[in-house]
């Protein structure tokens, strides 16, 4: 058995067969001068190659689109945009023309010239775009040389084409989503990639649990070995024994997990996190007690522009308009750190997650914040909403913040009656604070991705130091008993809605210390109310529900 340590991108454990990707990497291609002839012959290739690389693109994420969501194929398209861009096919053609090179060296450093400066960058989320320049430069060349990757097995009577397999891959790339089925595939266990990875953004709308940052593991799995995904711990491991399988997938009852429940224990409640209709649309099919966080931000990161007050309140009447009478939390604006908008041309920081980012940047937008707060108080009219305000420093910022909303509320006669305000503890200076900052809000929300980063000092995304990134730790853990005392002694729910929510095992933890408001990826509800039901069912000092609902799955 060997382990490999690696970046946790999505949660969940899986043991099954392996399938290893080979991707043709062209860390070396061939460079050769060609004659004044030749050139119109060259640039002829270029011109195929790139109309057969965007029909491929086109073409997967057509696939996507249906099997996954428009949201995860418009990664594709976005490489066919950045590949088809005047400015680098100009720069490709001129450098056929003057430099009189052939078509794949050319291609190669123009390509690789826009790689190193995006790994040059501060900004996570933007470095790890350069997978979209390395996959465009590959995809190019393979077309240029007529080769194409796939799986090592491929062609041979065994090969699964990832169907109950584990994707073993350097990298996720837009060419696996062509070969893959992925609609069975279980795990992906990557060499590199973070968290805003395609892989990360694939396998959290599929569910899938996925480990990057495992170098080294592509040269010792090969297809069919057996491999054990930890996305909980960021772990894998090749060929396992069967003690570590134990330790690691625990062994539950069977019949409990056959069942999947469609209400919440009495007194708890299980909402879903999302960014999109369709994840308000999954949540309300999972019959979700609400929408714990609606993350807004990613509206504008999809129209790459700031939208209208009109915009906004149509998109988020339809959200409400979705769920019901059931409750609604809009998370106002959150942009800086691993989500920018590149549009809004903001000063470039050195420390980005630490800078201009959060209620910070709402305060010193004040057209944007009060834009987003009248469409809201308008959607109020219409049914419950909670408005959450991001990455609250201290009381005196919370304080700033709310005042700056309820004149708004107030100018929409009956709003203030559905709306309440509420504050997101995910930054250490706020939890000690948090008794004043309750004075200020209706209701609380845990980030606890942010909270763990900024209390450890640890950038989750970087792989070196990833480890410290422990949502077990106990001062972690003191520290969420703390926020649950100052919300019961000011009498304001508390909730939590970052990953560690859910997580195998943590739903008990959590209602252990008092919490026992849940936000969670939608495909993750029947899991922790299940867990939640187990809770009570144990015999929990907190009491036990009366009844419960359940369904055969």
């Amino acid at each position: 058995m060997r382990e490999f340590d690696g970046l946790a991108v999505n949660s969940g454990k899986v043991l099954a067969p392996a399938c290893l990707y080979s991707s043709n990497l062209h860390k070396a291609i061939d460079e050769y001068d060609i004659t004044g002839g030749q050139i119109e012959s060259e640039l002829l290739r270029f011109d195929k190659a790139l109309i057969d690389s965007s029909r491929e693109l086109e073409t997967i994420s057509l696939r996507v689109a249906d099997k996954v969501g428009n949201v995860e194929s418009e990664i594709f398209m976005a490489q066919k945009h950045i590949m088809n861009d005047d400015s680098i096919v100009r720069q490709i053609r001129e450098g056929i023309r003057g430099k009189k090179k052939n078509a794949e060296a050319v291609i190669f450093q123009v390509y690789r010239e826009f790689e190193e400066r995006f790994k040059a960058m501060d900004n996570v989320y933007l470095r790890e775009r350069g997978a979209d320049i390395r996959e465009i430069r590959r995809r190019l060349l393979d077309n240029l040389k007529q080769e194409k990757r796939g799986f090592a097995c491929e062609g041979q009577s065994h090969c699964q084409r990832g169907a109950n397999r584990i994707i073993v891959a350097e990298e996720f790339t837009a060419d696996m989503m062509a070969h893959m089925n992925f609609e069975r595939v279980r795990g992906f266990a990557t060499e590199h990639g973070g968290v805003s990875s395609h892989a990360a953004i694939i396998a959290r709308a599929l569910g899938i649990p996925a480990v990057s940052g495992l170098h080294g593991i592509t040269q010792t799995v090969k297809c069919s070995d057996i491999v054990l995904v930890d996305g909980d711990s960021g772990r894998v491991y090749h060929m396992p024994s069967e003690e570590t399988i134990k330790k690691v997938i625990t062994v539950v009852d069977v019949q409990a997990r056959a069942k999947c429940m469609i209400a919440s224990p009495p007194g708890t409640e299980v909402l879903a996190n999302a960014s999109i209709f369709e994840d308000a649309h999954q949540a309300r099919l999972l019959k979700a007690d609400g929408i714990g966080l609606f993350r807004t931000e990613i509206m504008f990161i999809r129209e790459d522009r700031l939208l209208t007050e009109d915009e906004q309140f149509e998109r988020y009447k339809n959200i409400v308009g979705e769920m019901g009478n059931r409750p609604v939390t809009f998370r106002l604006l959150d942009v800086g750190g691993d989500k920018p908008l590149p549009f809004l041309r903001i000063q470039k920081e050195s420390n980005p997650y630490l800078g201009w980012r959060g209620a910070r940047f709402l305060l010193g937008n004040p057209d944007i914040f009060h834009i987003q707060v009248r469409a809201l108080a308008r959607v109020a009219l219409l049914g419950k909403i909670k408005i959450l305000f991001p990455m609250v420093v201290d009381e005196r910022q919370q304080k700033e913040l709310v005042d700056g909303v309820r004149g708004f509320v107030q100018a929409v006669p009956g709003a203030a009656e559905n709306l309440q305000l509420g504050a997101m503890f995910e930054v250490p200076s706020a939890c000690m604070q948090a008794q004043l900052i309750f004075k200020h809000v209706d209701f609380g929300s845990i980030g606890s991705n942010d909270l763990i980063q900024y209390l450890f000092a640890v950038d989750r995304n970087n792989e070196q130091v990833s480890a410290d990134y422990n949502p077990e730790h106990p001062i972690l853990w003191k520290l969420l008993a703390d926020l649950v005392a100052a919300s019961s002694e000011a009498g304001k729910p508390l909730s939590i809605c970052g990953e560690m929510a859910g997580r195998e095992g943590f739903a008990k933890r959590l209602l252990d210390i008092g919490i026992k408001s849940l936000s969670v990826s939608p495909r993750l509800i029947p899991q922790v109310r299940t867990e939640m039901m187990e809770y009570y069912d144990d015999g929990a000092s907190v009491g036990k529900p009366e009844h419960r609902t359940e369904a055969r799955a």
